[in-house]
């Protein structure tokens, strides 16, 4: 009956008013502005990408003449979802590569490599994503096997946290790594005899990295474009690049430049010669759906890999801290510079010692500083008396709730039970801040915002556990998880006048799911899909 009323008032409207013209009308809704009241709309109207109006479903369609009409059959409407912190060319790269994700065994691992092999004809075969703590033992593979397998062909496979590599010994050959090899920030493992097992730890793969042929920049677009439609299909609109070297710049301005990509990126540089030079004689940059206006700066490794930087070594293995991969001072040089020219930082620190490092070199740059937005990528483990620094020098928490659901097995043996009670803290980092920017990481973990939006309101993994949730008193509100995927991810960036919420004159930049997440049992959005993808009013998505 409602349907039938809504087909009559539409052609009543199209053949006696002729109101403000409008490019789209949603009615029928339960749009989710996201605004500073948390308002909820029954309709709202576009015209030219951006949003004219939300109101009653009567007021908009009487106000507007329209001929694009969409009812949304009582469907939730949010903003669309913001992945604040991912790798949009590390994803893209996987999907020509070998997908080592969820490998139960070192045996699984080696089949794979094997059956990719066959149909692929490259010089290295490259993968990403082994875990060895879903192994029997979890301890890091050696590259016998591998050895065996592909004597005269180079493999290079990294671990899921992107902070280990294991590569065979053609590969070790051809970048010229030997047991005399020093690398600064990282570490090439050696077996008790000495001998190289293939293991590379943080700085330590970029040296082997560096001899793997790049695809060309035409077969480069053509992985970003799966990507992108695939980070569409996920109902994202946006995307925190977290890291991209100078020959990447370039060509991504170029491809922004030309339509060629359309989601939108907030691009973080990572602080190399010719990145600092381009920011130094640029400064912000805004064209289009791309902004430059931040550096990412790396400085400590992963928890998985244990080289996330601790004050006290690893509950499991005694005799290591974890490092830092970068000088403090070579730091502090890279924070005073953009302050000075207004570039953002942020900083990946996941240890409480280079969290402390990293708080510490923020507070002597920016403390008075009114509107910096300066951030912590991760900030997984952080000491009990460094977190005021979010609250007294304003540092935005830069977190990825599915880092806690996918570490929660291991998180415990390696901190013992007193720092794990500070770490993955995300509700005491909102408490402090006051605003908290969620994303995935990905291809570190799955591009799904809804699994974020789950992982950060339950502390539990797709089955459901642990009962209760990991150390519960750290889940955030569903408003929370929401917020930290819309409208501050947005302000994070400087963009919360433009993006992240549903109010006139913002992108109309928005997505329709099956299901309201705000109102399901949890354990019904993981079953719950997005129906259509809106960016800038254009329809970049659909199921049907």
């Amino acid at each position: 009956m409602r349907f039938f009323f809504a087909l009559i008032l539409i052609a009543t409207l199209s053949s006696c008013y002729q109101g403000q013209r409008a490019d789209l009308i949603v009615y029928n809704a339960r749009i989710y502005s996201c605004d500073e009241n948390f308002t909820i709309y029954e309709a709202m109207a576009v015209k030219d990408g951006k949003i004219l109006q939300l109101g009653p479903e009567r007021e908009i369609l009487n106000g507007y003449d329209c001929d694009n009409i969409i009812d949304a059959q009582l469907k939730p409407v949010y903003p669309g979802f913001h992945d604040a912190h991912c790798h949009f060319w590390a994803y893209a790269q996987t999907l020509a590569e070998v997908d080592l994700t969820g490998s139960a065994s070192w045996d699984e691992v080696c089949t794979r490599l094997v059956d990719y092999s066959q149909n692929y004809k490259g010089d290295w075969i490259t993968g990403r994503g082994w875990d060895q703590t879903l192994w029997p033992g979890g301890e890091f593979p050696t590259n016998e096997a591998l050895d065996s397998l592909f004597p005269n062909r180079p493999v290079l496979i990294r671990r899921i946290d992107g902070h280990a590599a294991l590569a065979n010994s053609k590969a070790l050959e051809i970048a010229g790594v030997t047991t005399e090899t020093a690398i600064s920030g990282g570490e090439i493992k050696k077996n008790e005899w000495g001998k190289l097992t293939g293991i590379l730890l943080d700085n330590a793969f970029d040296s082997v990295t560096k001899f793997v042929p790049e695809p060309d920049a035409a077969l480069k677009l053509n992985y970003l474009q799966d990507a992108q439609y695939k980070l569409f299909e996920q109902g994202l609109t946006s995307i925190n690049d977290a890291g991209v070297a100078s020959h990447d710049r370039d060509l991504f301005m170029r491809w922004y430049a030309n339509g060629d990509l359309l989601i939108k990126n907030y691009m973080m540089l990572f602080p190399d010669e010719n990145n600092l030079k381009f920011a130094a004689d640029t400064g912000i940059f805004e064209s289009g759906n791309l902004t430059i206006r931040s550096f990412k700066i790396i400085a400590d490794g992963a928890m998985g890999s244990r080289g996330a930087c601790l004050l006290e070594p690893y509950h499991d293995d005694s005799a290591n801290y974890g490092m830092l991969l970068r000088n403090p001072n070579e730091i502090l040089e890279i924070a005073s510079f953009a302050a000075e020219i207004g570039y953002q930082v942020n900083t990946h620190a996941i240890g409480d010692s280079a969290n402390r490092v990293i708080l510490k070199i923020y507070a002597d740059v920016v403390q008075g500083k009114q509107d910096h937005r300066w951030k912590i990528e991760h900030a997984q483990l952080v000491a009990p008396e460094d977190f005021h620094f979010f609250e007294t020098v304003r540092i935005i928490p830069s977190v990825q709730p599915t880092h806690c659901t996918s570490d929660m097995r291991w998180a415990e043996e390696r901190l013992g039970k007193t720092r794990i009670l500070n770490a993955y803290a995300y509700k005491k980092l909102l408490q402090h801040a006051g605003l908290i920017a969620l994303g995935t990481d990905f291809p570190i973990e799955n591009i799904s915002p809804l699994e974020t939006f789950y992982a950060a309101i339950t502390r539990q993994d797709k089955s459901g556990n642990p009962a209760g949730g990991f150390y519960a008193d750290q889940v955030l509100t569903r408003e929370e998880a929401l917020l930290g995927m819309t409208r501050w991810a947005a302000y994070s960036n400087f963009e919360e006048h433009k993006k992240g919420s549903l109010v006139a004159g913002h992108a109309a930049d928005f997505v329709i799911l099956t299901k309201d997440i705000m109102e399901i049992p949890a354990a019904e959005i993981l079953k719950t899909f997005v129906e259509k993808t809106y960016l800038n009013g254009v329809e970049v998505y659909s199921a049907e």
